[in-house]
């Protein structure tokens, strides 16, 4: 008995001082502290400093080589310029789970290369001066069908991009840059098929790459804007009587001055309801809103508008009923690209005077007003030139309605 005692009181101390001697904890053993605290072993910190740097790394390489189609001849300048700020970024967050901070990561560098400084250094890395077109061409394929389509979910036969609110939403949009858009329909079998290989993600090895040159004096325009969306899919989600519906759209510019393809990140729409009609007009007009920003963004990105200059507007409106039109119309205002600023000038009862400058020239606000500004409101704007001056306009604000008594 005695022997038994005395083996268990060494075999309790050797574990004790192996567990208490640096360097030896197991890869995955946490001690906790007293006050409640993990601390982990240098084993851990090693792994997971390995697997974050891993995410990180496929998820940079994923977005700039994949979806903004950045040539990988660029990669030693980005891994300069941009790769650097992976290390700040660990700091920044301490987060455990290296999938969550590789989309953490990937979601700031969406918005970093957003900003002007990282899309200036991103212009200046790919070495070339944004282009020039002015002619733009939509063509809307069919959809494709769905890739990784569940077993359990089914195909629905419904166009997820509908061909006239898209063309409409992108020309109200370019019109104000001064781009032109028109719109290409009845495709013969054999450009569908033409228009399709530009948009393959995965090129066959061996087969011919897709050539500007294929599409001459086959399409309108300078600029064509390719756009394929897959078909909707549907998966029922019983436990709460529910349905979940996706689409995924497929865009890319083939620039017949230029003699250039670009292929655009891909975007995709979601929408869990109950209501099938509903459901799918919501994916529908959040797919058609993805793809004209994705269009735009790079457009706008890659390429010199028309007209760019620094011009004034003063604009004095007349007729408005209720103060909430007055700031829906300046945040409208506000809200495009081609707007500078906006700065109110007067406001008193029925009077609005508002001094704008601009990107573009006044003549292509004025033409935006009058088609555009008022669409879902309950009254419609008319734009006369005043005399006076020749950057100052009238804006006449006429109710379809009756006013409120």
């Amino acid at each position: 008995m005695k022997k038994v005692q005395t083996w268990w009181f060494w075999s309790v101390c050797i574990l004790l001082a192996t567990c208490f001697r640096p360097g030896a904890l197991p890869a995955k053993m946490v001690v906790m502290t007293g006050d409640g605290q993990a601390l982990l072993g240098k084993g851990v910190e090693t792994a997971r400093a390995e697997a974050v740097a891993d995410a990180l790394g496929k998820v940079l390489q994923r977005y700039l080589y994949e979806e903004l189609a950045v040539s990988r001849e660029l990669e030693p300048s980005l891994q300069e310029k941009i790769f650097a700020r992976r290390e700040s970024f660990v700091k920044s967050y301490a987060i455990q789970n290296e999938g969550a901070l590789g989309e953490l990561y990937w979601i700031e560098l969406q918005v970093e290369l957003q900003t002007d400084l990282l899309s200036e250094t991103l212009r200046h890395i790919e070495g070339g001066e944004k282009r020039q077109v002015e002619e733009l061409t939509l063509v809307l394929l069919p959809p494709s069908g769905v890739e990784g389509q569940a077993v359990a979910g089914s195909v629905v036969q419904f166009p997820a991009l509908e061909a006239s609110v898209l063309f409409r939403g992108l020309q109200q949009e370019l019109l104000l840059y001064g781009f032109s858009l028109h719109r290409f329909e009845n495709l013969s079998p054999d450009l569908v098929q033409l228009c399709e290989l530009v948009l393959e993600k995965d090129q066959v090895a061996g087969a011919s790459q897709p050539r500007v040159e294929w599409f001459q004096d086959l399409l309108p325009g300078e600029l064509l804007i390719l756009a394929r969306a897959a078909e909707v899919s549907e998966e029922p989600i019983v436990s709460l009587g529910k349905s979940f519906w996706r689409s995924r759209a497929e865009m890319a510019f083939v620039d017949l001055r230029n003699l250039r393809i670009t292929r655009l990140m891909p975007v995709e729409a979601k929408v869990i309801g109950s209501d099938y009609v509903s459901g799918l007009e919501q994916l529908t007009a959040e797919l058609n809103l993805k793809v004209q920003k994705n269009c735009l963004d790079r457009l706008t990105r890659d390429y010199l508008l028309p007209r760019e200059l620094d011009a004034r507007m003063v604009l004095r409106c007349q007729g408005f009923r209720r103060p909430a039109d007055v700031a829906v119309f300046r945040e409208r205002l506000s809200a495009l690209r081609t707007v500078r600023e906006v700065t109110l000038q007067a406001l008193a009862a029925g009077l609005l005077e508002l001094e704008l400058r601009l990107l573009v020239p006044p003549s292509l606000l004025v033409a935006w007003i009058n088609d555009f500004a008022a669409e879902g409101c309950a009254y419609r704007f008319t734009v006369y030139p005043l005399d006076e001056a020749p950057e100052h306009y009238l804006v006449r604000v006429a109710y379809d309605l009756p006013a409120d008594r």
